[in-house]
């Protein structure tokens, strides 16, 4: 699994960029991250991770790292429960299979798009 090698928040573009050790980078809107936020408060505690409309409009207010093998963000709505693993970011990246801004679940290691 890559490491991220450099984590670089934008503010003013609403974005996160995130450079891996294997070279890959992506970018990551705001939005997008709070959209696909994998915390039980967002996902309930099943075996799913759905892609959640709505969040068109938000911000990063802060970024922490938590151990080694996760990113804590808090967003401009005051959500801050979502623990964003490397191996969860690598695989909402647009740079992962299926490439390009995924929009659907995730069950059983399976990503389904949304009709």
């Amino acid at each position: 699994m890559p490491l991220p090698v450099d984590i670089a928040h934008a503010p003013a573009e609403r974005r996160l960029t995130i450079t891996w050790d294997d070279g890959v980078v992506d970018e990551l809107p705001a939005a997008y991250l709070r959209a696909w936020c994998p915390c039980a408060t967002c996902q309930g505690h099943g075996h799913e991770v759905r892609w959640l409309a709505g969040h068109e409009d938000r911000s990063i207010v802060s970024l922490h790292e938590i151990g080694a093998y996760a990113l804590g963000v808090r967003f401009d709505d005051g959500h801050d429960t979502g623990l964003y693993t490397w191996q969860w970011l690598r695989t909402i990246g647009p740079s992962s299979p299926p490439h390009g801004w995924k929009r659907g679940t995730w069950t059983g290691g399976r990503f389904i798009p949304a009709p």
